[in-house]
């Protein structure tokens, strides 16, 4: 075996390397098709290699994981999907394989940051997808299992499961449902909760809205109103000052004015001019001032005549100053910040009033859906209801073959009442709850009440065997599924893993000798004196022999521990050709 890779070759994995992932440095494994079991001293790496498998199938990584010194864990795998024609065409629509493609690779890296990179065929991928991706290669049943089913949450899921395919597409279509139904519900205690402050809002938006629309305002509108008030207050000042200063222009009368001593002065430079044209510029600039002057002189007249005030219009003025000030300070101080207020409260008008609107409308919608619910729950209670029996016959059965023959498994679903909304969950309107008795004489009482460790176990393979044959996964990984059990109840184990491995590609860690007997392939995983790295190699023959003998407790060479040793697999081999034949 070469040192630098761990590889496990199933049904359809060609391929899967691991390195530097906890006790594992580099290790390189050639998995067979059939039943295949990991034995070795505790403590060797079993589990650890479950958990290479799990993170390339997207479980949750930690940095701890990576191995102590190295920077980095790393994990590549290799699928031959060529013989799964049903698992190429889900992982087609679902674009994880182009037409064509017929082999599927995953990798992974963990660093000592915290950092996880994946990729599906060479492209990155979150770690979400390499989860989506696994679930249709492999099923890894570990410890963590025994506590799911302690759960009775969890037992509507695995009641689901064992419904089929129709059923779960029913479901799925009713959580699309719910989640829609719970968005209406929260969206319409939102409206109600803010009701007040809407109408408040909408009564005070409205109010300001028509303030600034009746004023009625134009740009530079105050600075035109300022400067017409102040001439109207400042009037009598200005016909005295308008007066004087025509007065001092042209008055009219026999004294001279300014006007007539221009006049003179003009006539003086033009005679001067006729006598030398040098003066000529002089002359026209002077000319200039005399026609400009009669201009002002006659401006002034006509100011003087129009300082007459229309009655009231001061007043007006000075109200409709006050108007436009009261607006301003208001709004922002300026023409422009009051018309972007007013847009924006239009704006926020109109998105109240849709509100109240909406929460008008959505007590409809809300209805219409809670029917909708309504049929899709009473399907799926129906379809709960009659494959129930079905699940409970299918494990009762196991539970006989593994010595549980007098044992009860009931499945109890629970429909809550339709009239009340809150009864509506992610399943429904149905609880499930497993309930289980050890003899038929007790009465069935929750699972998680009444299971011993290697009863629990037992409830728990016959469970996974009846939904994997519902599911059809191929490859199944079975981890300390021997827990609390021995003797003839491991051996009813081991034919029923032997079992399944007509139909699936099995791999399990186990510790007994019962249940490694019955495997097609057996690998013992182990580590080398001088150091602490895993390894793990194929047993076959005389060294599978030895390896049942330190399971049975005594690798002393005693010839009685290995004719027991020899015994156990014949008779597991004898068991397996019977189970082959009958298949």
């Amino acid at each position: 075996m070469a040192d630098n890779n761990f590889t496990l070759v199933f049904e359809l994995i060609n391929f899967l390397s691991v390195k530097n992932f906890a006790l594992i440095e580099n290790v390189e494994v050639e998995f067979r098709q059939g039943f295949n079991t990991l034995t070795g001293e505790t403590g060797a790496g079993k589990t650890v290699l479950v958990g290479a498998i799990s993170q390339l199938l997207g479980d949750r990584a930690e940095s701890i994981m990576v191995r102590s010194g190295t920077e980095e864990a790393s994990f590549s795998c290799q699928f031959d999907l060529s013989g799964h024609k049903d698992i190429v065409d889900t992982l087609r629509s679902l674009s994880f394989l182009g037409e064509g493609e017929n082999e599927l690779t995953l990798t992974r890296q963990i660093s000592v940051r915290g950092k996880s990179r994946c990729t599906i065929n060479g492209r990155l991928c979150p770690v979400s997808t390499l989860s989506e991706v696994g679930s249709f290669l492999v099923d890894i049943h570990g410890q963590n299992e025994h506590q799911a089913l302690l759960n009775p949450r969890t037992h509507i899921e695995y009641l689901d499961r064992y419904a089929g395919a129709d059923h779960l597409k029913n479901l799925s279509e009713y959580r699309k449902r719910y989640n829609r139904f719970k968005s209406l519900i929260s969206e319409q205690k939102k409206l109600l909760s803010n009701v007040d402050d809407f109408e408040r809002e909408i009564s005070l938006l409205a109010a300001e809205i028509e303030e600034i629309e009746r004023a009625d305002m134009r740009p530079g509108e105050i600075e035109e109103l300022e400067q017409e008030a102040s001439k109207y207050r400042n009037s009598r000042e200005l016909f005295e000052l308008g007066s004087q200063a025509k007065t001092s222009l042209s008055s009219g009368f026999s004294h001279i004015d300014a006007t007539e001593l221009l006049s003179s002065a003009t006539a003086n430079i033009r005679r001067m001019a006729e006598k030398d044209k040098a003066l000529t510029p002089i002359l026209e600039r002077i000319e200039s001032i005399q026609y400009e002057l009669s201009d002002i002189s006659l401006e002034l007249k006509r100011y003087i005549d129009n300082l007459d005030i229309p009655p009231g219009r001061l007043e007006e003025i000075e109200s409709r100053i006050s108007l436009i000030r009261n607006i301003l300070r208001k709004y922002g101080g300026t023409y422009e910040s009051v018309c972007e207020y007013l847009n924006e409260a239009k704006q926020r008008l109109s998105s109240y009033r849709d509100s109240m609107e909406r929460l008008g409308s959505i007590s409809s919608e809300i209805e219409k859906e809670k029917l909708e619910l309504l049929k899709l729950s009473q399907l799926l209670y129906e379809k709960r209801r009659d494959v129930a029996n079905g699940l409970e016959s299918a494990v009762t059965k196991h539970l006989e073959e593994m010595n549980l023959g007098d044992a009860r498994f009931i499945v109890e679903i629970i429909h809550l009442s339709e009239k009340d909304e809150n009864n509506f969950n992610d399943y429904g309107l149905d609880s499930v709850e497993f309930l289980f008795s050890s003899t038929s004489k007790q009465e069935a009482k929750p699972l998680r009440k009444v299971a011993s460790g290697g009863e629990m176990s037992r409830a728990m393979l016959a469970i996974k065997i009846v939904l994997t044959d519902a599911d059809r996964i191929p490859v199944l990984v079975f981890d300390e599924v021997d827990s609390g059990i021995g003797g003839e109840v491991a051996r009813k184990v081991g034919e029923k893993l032997s079992k399944l491995s007509l139909h699936h590609q099995v791999l399990c860690v186990t510790h007994l000798p019962q249940i490694a007997s019955f495997a097609d392939w057996q690998f013992m995983v182990y580590k080398k004196k001088e150091s602490s790295r895993t390894n793990v190699e194929l047993v076959e023959g005389e060294a599978r022999v030895d390896e049942i003998c330190r399971m049975l407790g005594d690798s002393s060479g005693r010839r009685a521990t290995k004719e027991h040793a020899l015994d156990l697999l014949n008779r597991s081999d004898s068991i397996k050709k019977k189970i082959k034949k009958g298949s």
